[in-house]
């Protein structure tokens, strides 16, 4: 090979170990063994729900005097996806919380196994309530076993898009600037009596997330 072709084979392999490493990475957001990175919030009305770890998962549930809350990631997040498995109890009203500010107002992804609920549907909490609601994910949701979500949040406003067990469910762009840039991402037990049944838990495993850069 001659040395032009010598030095053109650097240049393309320094550039692709460059992309390579620079490109952002999937980090766990949950260890499968601790609670650490994350914190009870006490908002909507509670102290946060009782959380504990079992079996690799983060299992929630209602506090005695069936009050809820959420429990959220001690950092912040702007522009990313999220992947996550989940199985609910049945009843049980649960729901993932992003760019959540500290009063636990947030955009949620809804995982409300329960009558008259929704799952994978999105609600703008302490606005509007639901911004999209998802009527097939009856056929799409595994009544037993884990069930995956995917979803992919970015820009102001936020554009979002939700993926239950593969499907989308949601492709949804907002008009307005409801919440900040950036905020925690929060797992949620919601409080009442209705909400919950006197042995439902819901769990969470396999958290991991994506940033993404600007301009994506």
């Amino acid at each position: 090979m001659a040395k032009a072709e010598w030095r053109w084979l650097v240049v393309v392999l320094t550039l692709v170990s460059t992309c390579i490493f620079a490109a952002p990475r999937w980090q766990r957001l949950f260890d499968g063994k601790t609670m650490k990175g994350w914190r009870l919030m006490a908002v909507h009305g509670g102290r946060g729900g009782v959380w504990t770890v079992e079996k690799g998962a983060l299992v929630g549930n209602q506090d005695t005097d069936h009050t809820g809350g959420l429990l959220g990631t001690e950092r912040k997040f702007g522009d990313f996806e999220i992947e996550l498995e989940f199985q609910a109890d049945y009843p049980v009203d649960s729901g993932l919380f992003l760019r959540t500010r500290d009063d636990g107002m947030g955009y949620q992804i809804t995982i409300d196994y329960r009558d008259g609920g929704y799952v994978g549907s999105l609600y703008a909490s302490g606005t509007v309530g639901f911004l999209v609601q998802y009527e097939d994910w009856k056929r799409i949701y595994k009544d037993r076993g884990w069930n995956r979500l995917r979803v992919r949040i970015e820009g102001q406003p936020a554009h979002i898009a939700v993926w239950l067990n593969g499907v989308q469910a949601i492709d949804f762009r907002d008009t307005e600037q409801r919440y900040p840039r950036e905020g925690y991402i929060g797992l949620q037990v919601h409080g009442g009596e209705g909400a919950w049944g006197e042995n439902s838990r819901v769990r969470f495993r396999n958290i991991r997330i994506l940033p993404l850069g600007e301009g994506r």
